[in-house]
């Protein structure tokens, strides 16, 4: 089990990226410390899996799909 260092309960946290990788791993610290979590990636299917993921951790969490570097979307 992991030390909760803060709790972010009550409070929403926004990762782009956060699908996979460092960004997922980012998101899962953040439910983990009570954050509810909103990713966004640019894969639909691996948003939906990193959800599940991280509603595991009893926290909200929401995926959209996303292109930061698009500035035209």
């Amino acid at each position: 089990m992991a030390h909760n260092a803060f709790d972010l309960s009550g409070k929403v946290a926004t990762v782009t990226g956060g699908n996979s990788g460092i960004g997922l791993a980012m998101a899962e610290a953040l439910a983990q410390a009570g954050a509810a979590v909103c990713i966004w990636g640019t894969n639909e299917a691996k948003n939906a899996a990193a959800v599940q993921k991280l509603r595991a951790h009893g926290v909200d969490a929401l995926g959209l799909v996303c292109d930061v570097g698009d500035e035209s979307a």
